[in-house]
């Protein structure tokens, strides 16, 4: 890709390299290398908890490596914004105002090849680390789609869609009919299609979850259902009661309320807690592709969807995922005007061009429905449309090989 503007490493790591230092390595299905250099527990658990237990020996060199280091940023930092960028001469930081005040210096030129990146240490987290990965892997071959993944019957399924579209609701259901769980939020889609590949981290529940899906409220704890059940009943009340409570607080600020401390209380759990022993490879061939979106209609309707509009929906919804990392690349860039990472700036195209082809022979369809759904109904109406003989199991794997 061509750039008339350099491209060139702001600055090297701010610590030098060392046998001695810890080092923890996490493999994503050979795909991608992370490592951790120096980590404290309180970093391993942060990162297993975006990626799942997936430590490996990596046999190979990281495509991301995580040093971590006592103190950042160095003195005179230069803000902008609110404190949620910085930078020096030669360095730019980014700082995590969710979590914990986490900062890490991130060198934006070079992400899309190997890069390093600085994290202050014990923090409990690495800011931006999934764009970092989903671009990654986008250089490699792969698109990151928000989605979940299972094999039903043999048929490898991914069900693609925006925050609340109804794709977790249809993985735990599938789930009760046997499906294998391949993956939930961030599937790896290979620009081939011919693989996808997930996490094994923890699936994030939601109240519609435990109302829909009945085996779901049997992985949750009693005492944590109790919980629930009270704020549920406490909700009900409050429609109960009015428009407004003591004549002056507005309803509206406690059903909020109420559903934030509902959120809190549902843990989230294990693959293994839904799908049991039915979580493998964590690797299929997708046969068949779903795009769920929620509408003000009582029916669920399914539609098949020429897999070139499907590509085009699903590489949109990619790029706007990508938005808040996008909006620090730009500070970055204000911060270096004479710095350019090309591959970043080119990538909706090659993403779309990859999803295009990974679709082409795929069957995609578009599934309707209202919100909150039940799973029943939800499952009848797409049923019909995962019919397959085909073990795309042992096929992706024999792509791997």
């Amino acid at each position: 890709m061509s750039s008339g503007v350099r491209d060139i490493q702001m600055i090297g790591p701010t610590t030098e390299p060392s046998k001695d230092k810890r080092r923890t390595e996490f493999d994503i299905h050979g795909v991608l290398g992370i490592r951790l250099v120096d980590p404290t527990s309180a970093d391993v658990a942060a990162v297993t908890k975006q990626l799942g237990p997936l430590q490996r020996l990596l046999l190979r060199e990281p495509d991301v490596t995580l040093r971590f280091v006592q103190h950042l940023p160095p003195p005179r930092l230069r803000h902008l914004g609110l404190k949620q960028e910085g930078c020096t001469d030669e360095a730019f930081f980014v700082l995590d105002e969710r979590a914990n005040g986490a900062m890490a210096r991130i060198p934006f030129d070079l992400v899309g090849k190997p890069c390093e990146i600085d994290c202050e240490r014990g923090r409990g987290s690495v800011p931006l680390l999934m764009p970092i990965l989903s671009l990654t892997a986008l250089a490699k071959g792969f698109v990151a789609v928000h989605a979940s993944a299972f094999v039903h019957h043999g048929t490898g399924i991914l069900m693609a869609g925006w925050a609340g579209s109804g794709k977790t609701t249809a993985l735990l259901g599938f789930a009760s009919k046997g499906a294998e769980f391949i993956g939930e939020e961030w599937v790896l889609l290979s620009g081939d299609g011919q693989m996808m590949c997930g996490l094994p981290r923890k699936i994030e529940l939601s109240p519609s979850h435990l109302e829909t899906v009945p085996d779901v409220r049997r992985a949750i704890k009693r005492q944590r259902r109790w919980a629930f059940e009270g704020l549920r009943h406490l909700a009900r009340m409050q429609g109960i009661l009015g428009e407004k409570i003591n004549g002056a607080f507005p309803a509206s600020v406690l059903q909020r309320a109420i559903s934030a401390v509902q959120r809190r209380v549902l843990p989230k759990v294990s693959p293994q807690a839904i799908f049991g022993s039915r979580v493998d490879s964590l690797i299929a061939k997708p046969e068949k592709v779903f795009l769920l979106i929620s509408h003000d209609d009582s029916c669920v309707e399914v539609r098949p969807t020429p897999p070139i509009e499907m590509a085009r929906r699903i590489a949109h919804m990619a790029q706007y995922e990508q938005n808040r990392f996008i909006e620090h690349y730009l500070a970055f860039k204000f911060a270096f005007p004479a710095v350019k990472n090309a591959f970043l700036e080119e990538s909706p195209a090659y993403q779309y061009e990859l999803l295009s082809r990974a679709l082409m022979a795929k069957e995609t369809y578009t599934v309707w429905h209202p919100h909150p759904v039940n799973f029943s109904v939800l499952y009848e109406k797409i049923k019909p449309f995962c019919e397959s003989t085909r073990n795309v199991r042992k096929e992706a794997l024999c792509a791997l090989a």
